[in-house]
């Protein structure tokens, strides 16, 4: 009997920590108009923005000069369901991402995606800073 409720609350434990995972939209961070934000760590980020109107918008990174070698970042706008609308390289200037679409209003998401930079031994030593920009754009 004590093995069965032994196993039971293993089981229950496991499906649990199934169950806790979390969407990482739920922890974006908020981008405001012209604005930017600086990131200073490869990885993926996520970030979120509010239209109340359908609005053409303009958003892109922007690697540092000295950090330019390691690789811009790459950028995917997601729509509030987390369904990628539009994703971008490169077309951007000196190589980072540029997205310029009409949105229509509501929640909008857009993660971020920084290149593999070079060897981890190298990145030790380096942060690899870039920013993130919301631009209204002009008709």
């Amino acid at each position: 009997m004590r093995r069965c409720v032994a196993a039971l609350f293993s089981i229950l434990l496991l499906l649990t920590g199934c169950a806790g995972t979390s969407d990482p939209r739920d922890y974006a961070i908020p981008l405001t108009p012209d604005r930017p934000f600086e990131v200073m760590s490869t990885g993926m980020r996520y970030f979120t923005f509010t239209l109340q109107e359908p609005t053409r918008v303009v958003l892109e990174s922007e690697t540092f000069p000295w950090d330019s070698a390691m690789g811009a970042p790459s950028g995917e706008l997601m729509d509030a369901d987390g369904e990628v609308v539009e994703r971008d390289w490169h077309s951007g200037v000196d190589g980072n991402f540029r997205i310029e679409r009409e949105l229509e209003a509501g929640v909008w998401y857009l993660r971020v995606t920084t290149p593999y930079a070079g060897s981890p031994s190298a990145l030790q030593d380096n942060d690899y800073r870039y920013s993130v920009i919301l631009r209204i754009a002009d008709e």
